[in-house]
């Protein structure tokens, strides 16, 4: 029997009727929220700036269950670049074009807002030493050299080529050794001060020259809490730890350390999402999963 075309038009009417109702129903996805693991640096200063409207900060509220925990800010970036609706914090210093930065209340994640603390999302990068060791004179010649270096207006002019803010208090310029330094040093902490702490290898290597050439510095970056443990169980003298949020008034006894940079926590989306700002307290709901789809930020 042949379908009259008044009942095709009234199936397609149905289709389309049907499939307009599924969209305002369901049809956008969830919020695929992307945090660091717990023991990143990231992580906890994220966590303690990120407050709610009435002032609880998420490190109190917690994380919702189902957020994509990342070991690495690289595996961030990765993943909101190939997820439409992922939202995640990362180093300005480690963003590239395969993701899009958000303002956090109307002010760009920018080295000058930063300074002038208008960008409220901002937490130091921080150089950890055994302070036993350290106040004791007994870090390896190599160590002391090296973080004779990373105290430099050399480091700072490093650190503000790399899209950081620099910390001028205390620099001096760093000059080779007079005679021939030997050693090992092992560097370990956070995934975000590590694309920065190669760039200071580098120069730190190209200033000392032939004096510096048998100093051998190896890396092993997997969270600020593995600089501080390794620092914390220093007894050679030659551990550097690296973290990306303010050494904890706990660890202050056992931990000497001193501030390198400031770096912007850049929120960071899909390219394709049409978000252009974001307010503190509606991160504090996403991250809670208060909020869970974009589109509730526009009627918030």
């Amino acid at each position: 029997m042949k379908t009259s075309k008044k009942a095709i038009l009234v199936i397609i009417a149905l289709i389309v009727a049907l499939t307009a109702i599924l969209a305002a129903c369901g049809g956008e996805k969830d919020i695929a929220v992307i945090a660091r693991t717990s023991g990143s640096g990231t992580r906890d200063a994220f966590e303690s700036i990120v407050k709610s409207a009435d002032g609880t900060a998420l490190k109190d509220a917690g994380l919702m269950k189902g957020a994509l925990e990342q070991d690495k800010t690289s595996t961030v970036i990765s993943l909101v670049a190939s997820t439409k609706t992922g939202i995640g914090y990362v180093s300005l210093g480690s963003v590239d074009d395969t993701v899009k930065v958000l303002k956090v209340e109307g002010v760009e994640a920018t080295s000058a807002n930063v300074l002038s603390g208008d960008y409220k999302m901002q937490r130091p990068f921080v150089i950890m030493t055994n302070k036993a060791l350290t106040e004791a004179g007994s870090l390896t010649a190599a160590t002391q050299d090296f973080l004779k270096f990373l105290r430099s207006t050399q480091a700072q002019e490093i650190v503000e080529e790399e899209g950081y803010v620099k910390q001028e208090e205390g620099a001096e310029e760093y000059t080779a050794p007079a005679a021939a330094v030997t050693g090992t040093i092992s560097i370990s902490g956070s995934t975000s001060v590590d694309p920065l702490m190669d760039k200071l290898i580098g120069k730190y290597k190209e200033i000392g020259g032939a004096n510096v050439a048998g100093v051998e510095i190896s890396k092993n970056c997997q969270g600020t809490s593995h600089g501080i443990a390794a620092v914390k169980a220093d007894t050679a003298g030659n551990a550097i730890g690296l973290g990306s949020s303010a050494v904890k008034a706990a660890d202050e006894a056992e931990i000497a350390h001193f501030e390198i940079a400031l770096d912007a926590i850049a929120i960071i989306v899909n390219p394709e999402n049409t978000l252009e700002d974001i307010t503190i307290a509606q991160l504090f709901d996403i991250y809670t999963g208060k909020i869970v789809k974009f589109s509730a930020l526009a009627s918030a």
